[in-house]
Order: C-alpha cells, then sequence, then structure tokens
C-alpha cells in the first residue's frame, strides 16, 4: 500500500506540472534551404518565344549535331516527327540524330516527344539504324552507337527488321 501511495504521488506531481514553452530559436542561424531551391534558386521565367526559325533546318541541326539549333526549334514548335521531304528517305529529325551518332540530340528529341518507333521510306527504325553493321567503325563509333542503342530501347525502340 505505501508503494502504491507513493506512485500515485510521483505520477500526480509528474502528471500536474507545469509545462514551459521552448525558447525561441537565435535570429542569427543560417536559413538552410531545400536543395531544390538551390539549384533552381528563382522560379526560371519563361523564355522569350522565337517567331522566327533558325537558319538551319530542324533535320540539318540534327545531321550536324546542333543542339543549340533543335532547341530554337522545340521553342518555336516544329513538329519533330516530320519527315524531310528533300530526302529521298524521308528521315526524321530523330533518324539523323541517330545516323550520324548525335546522342545528345537524339536525348533531346526523345525527351521532347519525338517518336521513337517512326520509319523512314524504308521501314527502318532508329533502333534499325544504330544496329546496321559497319565493319569499318572504330572502337570510338561502336562505344557511341552502343550507347545511343541503349538510350532508344530504354524510349522503346523496337527494330523494325535488322539489316
Amino acid at each position: 500500500m505505501k508503494k502504491l501511495l507513493s506512485l500515485i504521488v510521483a505520477f500526480s506531481a509528474v502528471g500536474c506540472s507545469r509545462e514551459t514553452a521552448p525558447e525561441p530559436l537565435a535570429n542569427d542561424l543560417p536559413i538552410v534551404k531545400p536543395v531544390a531551391e538551390v539549384v533552381h534558386p528563382d522560379p526560371l521565367t519563361e523564355p522569350p518565344k522565337l517567331t522566327t526559325p533558325p537558319a538551319i533546318s530542324i533535320w540539318d541541326a540534327s545531321q550536324a549535331g546542333d543542339l543549340g539549333a533543335v532547341r530554337e526549334h522545340i521553342a518555336i514548335g516544329t513538329r519533330l516527327n516530320e519527315p524531310d521531304e528533300t530526302n529521298p528517305l524521308k528521315q526524321t529529325p530523330l533518324h539523323f540524330a541517330v545516323e550520324y551518332g548525335h546522342k545528345a540530340v537524339s536525348e533531346l528529341l526523345l525527351s521532347e516527344g519525338a517518336d521513337v518507333n517512326s520509319k523512314r521510306a524504308d521501314g527502318l527504325t532508329a533502333l534499325d539504324i544504330v544496329l546496321k553493321a559497319d565493319p569499318d567503325a572504330g572502337d570510338e563509333v561502336r562505344v557511341v552507337r552502343k550507347a545511343i542503342a541503349s538510350l532508344l530501347v530504354r524510349n522503346g525502340g523496337i527494330a523494325a527488321k535488322h539489316k
């Protein structure tokens, strides 16, 4: 009984004690921002829309690996899946980028909605083009082609017919 009475008194003392508010933090502490705010400190303002197309066509820019010109075409709303009507193979910008080994341009086109499985006039897809055997290709070219093939497969690329 004595223990029970001591226990009740102890709980009463602890339970009835007055809570104190935590002391406010000092104002001179550094402000810690989330990583996303540090990487992009201010909301990005929309870049001015271009009204005139770049001097180079999107197909020529893709063939040359001109990432800036491809970005400009995307900014003005150039359709990425349109074939080059002046080319007998009717290649899209993605076909040109893949054929000439421009991985960065290929990534940009795919991220902006280029059709990974569009076919040229001869029925080849971008994956078919990159998989074509080239016995004269050096090791560096093969490494780039392998990276592009991997990119295309990750984005749903299918080989229509491998020659």
